[in-house]
């Protein structure tokens, strides 16, 4: 059971801190070094400050980055720069932005949600009404989260979930709120527009509550953090506060929910050749080849992409390849029965394209076991780099397999969100990085302290 609640946030006051936009940031796990100067240098009220602060040689126990932190949040809130809500809200959080040039949004809510362990077995009706995650996690990013909330004993970072309702009822009592000003409005450098509404109606606070009492939800980024709330709250047992988590929900029926794929570059292969891995994948693939003369290789590109989303649409499992070798190349798994070779997963598992580039090319023919995967082959580098669809994604994978050294770049479909959602509740997790839902849900529009 799927038990949600409202909170009174703590937000910025604009009259202190000024723009919006100096004090908002990236989810803590994309802030590099670069970002993270740019964020903190931008204003001193930046949430980067606390969620992603600086380290010195010379930290202790007793004053280190998680420790600063917590001393800072307490500054800001007691000078006014963060002010409590006066009344327990459910908050509303709109995302516009642009997809292949066609302009979108995407709306959730906010809310506090009671800590459960994940799902691990089947409920009623085939699925278990609760928490699903669907990719695994890291320990260390664990511990490092674990760290921040046990000394600031708040939530900065949200939590992106998904649950389904055909209804839309959630979404209608959001569309209403929507058609008032919002309390904060912030367009980002990537042209993305983030808005902000509380609602503190209780009758709707309670349908709302009522509604998600049935449904169950799956963490779609944000596993580490939810985790981490649930140990830090398993480990203060008598903390009330410490039992619930901000999270922020959106209905898969939402027409701005997106997911972009996930390319994957290879490097560090022994003996590697490209004719080779093509006429390898020819066994149980049929290739085509796009091939260019120096100079029209974006005609190449187009014609490539363009293939893979008609095999996308017609439900094939086919990917992109480029080698440096004068073509693009797609392919599409025509020996189906291949998928037996795999043992101990479900078939909606076994039926994701990243499955099948992971098991029977990454690790059949090129010899990236998981092993290799996580270790790493080179300082600074691994076997598998991933690059998110975004901006100059291809380019960028393209220019690092022609001067940088790389050996291929293989180009994903998306995964779909009932791939997702047949995965999770079948209580089985994806291989990393299958999917990334844009755009990144920011930091610091509302904050829950403990």
């Amino acid at each position: 059971m799927v038990k949600v609640a409202p909170f009174q946030g703590y937000r910025y006051d604009k009259n202190t801190v000024g723009d919006f936009k100096l004090v908002v940031s990236p989810p803590y796990d994309v802030i590099n070094k670069e970002l993270q100067k740019k964020l903190h240098e931008g204003s001193q009220y930046n949430v980067a400050h606390l969620i992603k602060g600086e380290k010195f040689e010379s930290d202790t126990r007793e004053n280190n980055e998680y420790i600063r932190a917590s001393k800072l949040l307490g500054t800001w809130i007691g000078s006014g720069a963060l002010k409590k809500e006066e009344k327990p809200s459910i908050y509303v959080l709109a995302q516009d932005f642009e997809v292949a040039k066609k302009k979108m949004t995407r709306s959730g809510f906010i809310a506090l949600i009671e800590l459960e362990n994940m799902c691990a077995t089947t409920g009623e009706g085939g699925v278990c009404n609760g928490v699903h995650q669907h990719e695994e996690t890291l320990p260390k990013d664990i511990e490092d989260r674990l760290n921040c909330l046990s000394a600031t004993k708040a939530n900065f970072g949200l939590i992106f979930s998904i649950y389904s309702d055909e209804a839309m009822t959630i979404d209608s009592i959001m569309e209403n709120k929507m058609n008032e000003p919002p309390l904060m409005e912030v367009a980002d450098d990537d042209n993305i527009t983030h808005r902000l509404w509380a609602i503190d109606d209780e009758n709707e606070i309670k349908n709302i509550q009522d509604v998600m009492e049935k449904k169950y939800i799956i963490i779609a980024d944000g596993h580490h953090r939810y985790k981490t709330a649930l140990r830090y709250s398993q480990e203060n047992p008598d903390f009330t506060s410490a039992q619930y988590r901000m999270l922020a929900f959106v209905n898969t029926m939402n027409k701005g929910l997106v997911i972009l794929p996930t390319h994957r570059l290879i490097q560090g292969v022994e003996n590697f050749e490209c004719g080779k891995l093509i006429s390898d994948l020819s066994e149980d693939f049929a290739i085509e080849e796009f091939p260019y003369e120096p100079g029209s290789d974006k005609e190449a590109q187009q014609a490539m992409f363009k293939r893979l989303n008609e095999h996308f649409t017609e439900g094939k499992h086919a990917l992109g390849l480029y080698c440096n070798d004068g073509k693009y190349y797609s392919m599409v798994l025509e020996n189906v029965n291949k998928m037996d070779e795999i043992q101990d997963h479900s078939e909606a598992w076994k039926n994701l394209d990243v499955t099948i580039l992971h098991k029977f090319i990454l690790e059949d023919i090129l010899g990236i076991t998981k092993e290799k995967v996580a270790s790493g082959t080179i300082e600074g580098g691994s076997y598998v780099e991933y690059i998110k669809a975004i901006g100059d994604a291809v380019a960028e994978s393209v220019y690092k397999v022609n001067e940088k050294g790389y050996q291929a770049v293989f180009f994903m479909n998306p995964t779909k969100v009932k791939e997702v959602e047949d995965v999770a509740t079948n209580h089985e997790t994806m291989p990393q990085k299958s999917t990334f839902f844009y755009p990144k849900v920011y930091t610091g529009f509302v904050i829950n302290k403990l």
